[in-house]
């Protein structure tokens, strides 16, 4: 029976791969063959296979579903050529950005490509408590925003809205921790799957090494320049950055930990996915996620959120600090974003040109914003006048930006300015009133709100603190804190 049952299971799966292999152009069956042996290579043989586990990230994103083909493609494939293949790890993030939505888009590609009942898939999802094996579909709720809403809007404060130290510094430090978890999780993986131009991670990690060094963090030991390492001092600079915002050291913190015998090989995979094509159109990406329709405005999907986040956060600058319509700021971010990524053959250059063609109207921007409003308060609690408040940081340096905040967007508060100073400053027995309408116009809670008083904005041009090193340092960093084609008026 149980022989029978591995028979009808391999017919399964052979089914799967000849209706995988069906999508796939003829350029993308010369990309997995490359891919194929690019991972035979890296087991060091056929015969060596069977013992080799690759982990992938699962972001939720299509570059990801269009990766997890290629990579079930290429288990099966050699499966049936020899009688064992490689086992495959696939780690889910349970960050802020893994809603309810995505991971149902996650388990059903998992489903379709049948990897619930195969031995030889580990399908993963990883918190900061545990990683957990999934075996089948299960529901899923989001995260809960409050602390992390807490630390969102202590960076945009911190920062004036830069909108990459607000939305995505803490999330890529905070992702160090869940790699490890998932990576050392039963038998240790022997590689990880980067998808990312070849270029890419040797930025990330000279990145994070120049931070860590500025921290007082240094590599060490044999492995300085590898994946443990850069896992290790990633961890070490999320607990300096929770620390810098007063919030409390993430659950399970391992610093010093897993960096054992032998180091994790990346295998990058980024000339194997046919980054020339046009990917968003891909029959493959259509089999995986579904017909792409971009004017839907999926903001969920990981890259599209990236950029319509930074676009709405633009948007409401201008709004705010220039008394420009909306439209003017998230418009100019569209088009200098569209301008920059012309040369971008990745996916992401794909994406953002196609974005930047179709939000370019007042009536498609206004679309955008309220989308975009309405994720930021999914994922982080965060509504748009608090996003508005932290965009004019009036609370840090002492709140000497108190006073023109509420002289242009609360001139009824005025007159209690001094009741304000008295709260932010920690004098005893404050109105209860005055201490409510002060979270509630910034989402954050009374000691943080006290914490930002005494605390200095960042200084994007000196590296005298953790974040202002990260954006120095930052390969990517859009230099774009006054939003460009917005100008103040006379």
């Amino acid at each position: 029976m149980n022989n029978f049952h591995e028979q009808a299971m391999s017919s399964v799966y052979q089914q799967v791969l000849h209706r995988l292999l069906g999508f796939f152009s003829r350029s993308e069956r010369i990309a997995l063959q490359l891919l194929i042996q690019r991972l035979l290579v890296a087991a060091g043989g056929v015969e060596r296979i069977e013992r080799y586990r690759v982990m992938v990230v699962h972001e939720g994103g299509k570059e990801c579903a269009y990766t997890l083909a290629f990579l079930r493609a290429a288990q099966l494939s050699i499966s049936g050529r020899s009688p064992h293949t490689f086992i495959l790890r696939i780690a889910i993030l349970r960050q802020p950005r893994m809603t309810a939505n995505v991971m149902e888009r996650i388990q059903a590609q998992c489903s379709e490509l049948f990897m619930y009942d195969d031995s030889r898939v580990e399908l993963l999802l990883v918190d900061e408590q545990a990683a957990t094996r999934l075996h089948k579909q299960v529901g899923f709720e989001s995260l809960s925003c409050d602390l992390n809403r807490t630390q969102v809007l202590m960076s945009g404060h911190l920062t004036h809205g830069d909108a990459r130290a607000t939305f995505l510094y803490a999330d890529l430090l905070s992702r160090a921790k869940l790699y490890r978890r998932a990576s050392n999780w039963g038998v240790k993986v022997d590689a990880l799957i980067d998808r990312r131009p070849p270029t890419h991670l040797g930025q990330y990690v000279r990145w994070i090494q120049q931070v860590a060094k500025q921290q007082g963090h240094s590599p060490n030991g044999e492995h300085r320049q590898g994946f443990e390492s850069a896992v290790k001092l990633c961890s070490q600079l999320d607990d300096d950055y929770k620390q810098l915002l007063r919030l409390p050291a993430a659950p399970g913190s391992e610093a010093s930990a897993g960096e054992g015998a032998g180091d994790i090989n990346v295998i990058n995979v980024f000339d194997c996915l046919c980054h020339e094509m046009d990917v968003l159109h891909s029959p493959v990406l259509v089999f995986m996620e579904g017909a792409w329709n971009i004017k839907a405005l999926n903001i969920e999907e990981p890259q599209a959120a990236v950029v319509l986040v930074a676009a709405h956060v633009h948007g409401m600058r201008g709004a705010y600090q220039y008394g420009v319509e909306y439209s003017v700021g998230a418009d100019a971010y569209l088009r200098r974003a569209s301008r920059e990524n012309t040369c971008n053959d990745r996916f992401k250059g794909q994406l953002i040109k196609q974005l930047g063609a179709v939000f370019d109207t007042p009536k498609q921007l206004e679309k955008l914003r309220g989308a975009a409003a309405q994720y930021l308060s999914k994922l982080h609690g965060l509504n748009d006048e608090q996003l508005g408040c932290l965009i004019c940081s009036p609370f840090v340096n002492q709140a000497d930006g108190l006073e023109p905040f509420l002289q242009k967007c609360h001139p009824d508060k005025v007159q209690r300015i001094k009741d304000f100073h008295r709260v932010l400053m920690g004098n005893p027995a404050p109105l209860q009133a005055n201490v409510a309408w002060l979270e509630s116009i910034s989402g954050l809670p009374l000691a943080s709100l006290q914490a930002l008083y005494h605390m200095q904005k960042i200084d994007f041009t000196q590296c005298n603190s953790l974040i202002a090193s990260l954006w120095a340092h930052d390969p990517n960093k859009q230099a774009w804190h006054t939003a460009p084609g917005i100008e103040a008026p006379d």
